[in-house]
């Protein structure tokens, strides 16, 4: 595809895989000319693309972000396409088209005759490789996070969502340097989605794929990101062997043999 292919792509991916499925948004992206996808759109989907548009730009680029949830949850995202990572409280949830890992830091139940406390390692469920986001994809990511974190795409995703609805009811105003979009419909509460001049989502007040009440705030990013935020944690090469201090600083890791997390898509 060329760039401006690639681009409708991307913007239609954003704006409507979580209502018309992401096999459904590429074909209709990929199959219809621009001039007739516009004048199928409604006005708030339009104005929601048009925010996607931004958000586009953003997710190609190389970048480690950090945002805090509205628990109080750290979460740090890095991003190199088509590879992605997220860490935060104890969960890492990393993508790549060679596999998908989900990983958890849990404390083993102590022996009986220990005399301290066991130190926490690190499980990993490993499933197949994907190329980009899907609404399945989408969902576990939110899951793995408790429910109260969800990836860029699918917030835009959210308003998309909204905008679909009956009685729809846009704004926009302006967050710092990031243009915000607000959207409302029939039964839904009010849910905005900033986007900053980088092309980041910069802030994200509404629902999660989860079904939670959130709310997504930008604290730092930088235009960089390392290979081995794209290694799960029990991949990482171990400490030389210890021949004069035992170990003190890393946990064990260990890998889980269970099943695939769910919405893990080639």
């Amino acid at each position: 595809m060329a760039n401006s292919q690639k681009k409708a792509l991307l913007s239609a991916v954003v704006a409507g895989a979580l209502t018309l499925g992401f096999a459904g948004m590429m074909a209709k992206s990929c199959g219809a000319p621009v001039k007739e996808q516009a004048e199928a759109a409604n006005p708030a989907l339009e104005l929601v693309d048009s925010l996607a548009s931004r958000l586009v730009l953003g997710l190609q680029s190389d970048a480690t972000i950090q945002y805090t949830t509205a628990g109080g949850t750290t979460v740090i995202v890095s991003q190199s396409v088509p590879r992605r990572a997220y860490r935060g409280g104890g969960v890492t949830y990393i993508s790549t088209p060679d596999g998908t890992y989900l990983c958890r830091a849990v404390v083993p139940s102590p022996t009986p005759k220990a005399k301290k406390s066991p130190q926490p390692v690190v499980q990993c469920d490993e499933g197949p490789g994907v190329d980009a986001m899907s609404p399945s994809q989408a969902k576990a990511i939110s899951d793995a996070f408790g429910g109260e974190f969800m990836a860029p795409e699918a917030a835009m995703g959210r308003l998309a969502t909204i905008a679909q609805g009956e009685e729809v009811r846009t704004g926009t105003s302006k967050r710092g340097d990031a243009q915000c979009v607000s959207v409302t419909a029939k039964g839904v509460r009010t849910e905005t989605a900033c986007v900053n001049p980088a092309g980041l989502l910069a802030y994200f007040d509404g629902t999660t794929d989860a079904g939670k009440s959130t709310q997504l705030t930008l604290q730092y990013t930088t235009a960089s990101v390392s290979d081995e935020a794209f290694v799960p944690p029990t991949a990482k090469p171990d400490a030389k062997p210890a021949a004069t201090k035992a170990p003190t600083k890393a946990p064990t890791r260990t890998a889980s043999p269970k099943p695939a997390p769910s919405g893990t898509e080639k």
